[in-house]
């Protein structure tokens, strides 16, 4: 089986994530025959059939990935989205709607969802029900148990002869949605204060990214009673200090961001040998035998030399990583469903669909223009978008609050035939050519009531008119392209630009 994980960009080849997630599974895969390619969405604009099994979208929240997976799913492929960052549970935080739209728009083309833990799941199931699903766990990279056991042996000696306790923080210390990472480190402060005045000395080490060391996280961490330095992250310093420090701290909080994260980090810092002490949320629970929950707890198995993780319970622990983050066993996982997807497919009919219209709102991209043209959709650009590019389709608003449409003169023959001649010459707009219609001699029943909020120009007023005047240009292009459904094209991360509408759940999409 041949499986393509979409990923936004190349850059994103060098993240974490994709490290942990999908380049441990590889070699696995391969020994048993199977494959897994990571792909930019940019490359696969060029591509008029399928050349793999799977498509996996991971981490392209725009209508690229949308356009794909209809694409893809329509031309016998399997298609699906990996979740592993809640950002679709906060029903009350507008700015997420962008985010909850595209999953909702995206599920529809959709034949499974890949979660990273159990709770990722159920959010995921929220969403779409119907769908099937599956847990992959990220898995941990194959360790020696003769190092390991080698390790625990020589950190536990140099720490109580040396009466020093070496700690270890490492991981993304911001997000740009939430207060988590450094925030989390500084509130759970207290928690190391516990390890001091009981004969050891205490240090902290913090690995960190660059983006998080911002003046506010620094002031927080001044506040720590225990020393501490700090550095930008690398794999190679995170390896040495996970090789140095006897003990890994690893806080969490309650918000339902940080009660979805994967085990990663606390299996990565117990595979390098060191114990890990985790206070707030229990996210680490399936690996409780391994888990301080106490610096108490921690010192008095330190003075009396058993550590949860020790030669005697390595057996123990092998056992745990197998079920939990074995990279053979969710690799072989992750093929079995896959194959279950692709026999079912095989023996349902296929559906013909509508094909699929892309509306630029406020915020959009060329990227995004020049894919749905690549793939043979419509690229339409409503009053608000700004951007110049010969798009198939474009809305003006006049002053007087006329709606004019312009439509390129490749793109007529797809207008109902009745109304093709209501249309009139207009002119070239950067190298293409339009006809147009006044829409509100023709059709008087389409209300565009918020036409003079828009003409305000300004931030409030556009924000009012934005979802009626979407409203009314769906309806008008259901009526001239009666075989389209839409995807709205909006990428602002600051203002929640949305059209309301309820659905079953009232939940707005």
């Amino acid at each position: 089986m041949k499986i393509a994980v979409v990923i936004s960009s190349e850059l994103q080849k060098e993240q974490a994530g994709v490290r942990i997630r999908y380049k441990r599974i590889i070699p696995a895969l391969e020994a048993s025959g199977h494959s897994l390619e990571l792909i930019s969405i940019t490359e696969l604009g060029v591509i008029n059939r399928p050349l793999h099994d799977v498509y996996l979208v991971s981490k392209c929240y725009d209508a690229r990935s949308v356009m794909l997976m209809k694409y893809m799913s329509e031309r016998g492929a399997i298609v699906g989205v990996d979740l592993f960052d809640d950002y679709f549970s906060q029903l009350t935080d507008s700015s997420f709607i962008r985010l909850r739209y595209w999953l909702r728009t995206i599920l529809a083309h959709c034949s499974f969802m890949l979660c990273s833990t159990v709770a990722m799941q159920e959010v995921a199931k929220s969403y779409a029900p119907q769908l099937l699903s599956h847990v992959m766990n990220d898995p941990v990279d194959l360790f020696d148990l003769n190092v390991l056991n080698k390790t625990l042996t020589r950190k536990l000696q140099a720490t109580r002869k040396l009466r020093r306790i070496d700690i270890a923080w490492f991981g993304m210390g911001d997000n740009p949605n939430f207060v988590v990472g450094l925030s989390d480190l500084a509130a759970f402060g207290h928690e190391l204060d516990r390890l001091r005045g009981h004969g050891y000395e205490v240090q902290l080490s913090i690995l960190t990214n660059r983006r998080a060391m911002t003046a506010d996280n620094l002031a927080l961490l001044s506040r720590l009673a225990t020393p501490y330095t700090i550095q930008e992250w690398t794999v190679e310093r995170e390896k040495a200090l996970l090789d140095r420090c006897v003990i890994s701290f690893l806080p969490v909080n309650g918000q339902s961001f940080s009660c979805v994260k994967s085990m990663n980090r606390a299996l990565t810092a117990l595979v390098n040998g060191a114990q890990v002490l985790s206070v707030g949320y229990p996210l680490y629970s399936s690996l409780n035998n391994f888990i301080y929950r106490s610096p108490l707890h921690f010192l008095n198995d330190l003075d009396q030399m058993t550590l949860a993780l020790r030669i005697s319970t390595l057996p123990q622990f092998c056992e745990c990583v197998e079920q939990v983050a074995d990279v053979r066993g969710e690799a072989q996982r992750l093929v079995e469903f896959f194959t279950e997807i692709k026999n079912k497919k095989s023996v349902i009919p296929q559906v013909k669909t509508k094909n699929l219209a892309v509306i630029h709102g406020k915020h959009s991209s060329g990227e995004i223009h020049k894919f749905a043209q690549k793939k043979g959709m419509l690229s339409i650009a409503s009053p608000f978008c700004s951007i110049k590019l010969n798009f198939d389709i474009r809305f003006q608003f006049l002053e007087e609050g006329s709606l004019l449409l312009l439509v390129s003169q490749r793109k007529m023959n797809l207008i109902v035939t009745e109304f093709v001649s209501l249309f009139e010459p207009y002119g070239i707009i950067i190298n293409t050519e339009y006809l147009v219609l006044n829409v509100e001699k023709i059709f008087p029943d389409i209300s565009v009531n918020a036409i003079a909020l828009f003409n305000l120009g300004t931030l409030a007023s556009q924000t009012a008119a934005y979802s009626p005047i979407m409203k009314s240009l769906m309806n008008l292009i259901t009526i001239l392209f009666p075989g389209y459904d839409f995807i709205i094209s909006e990428k602002s991360k600051r203002i929640p630009w949305s059209i309301l509408v309820s659905d079953e759940n009232n939940i707005e999409r």
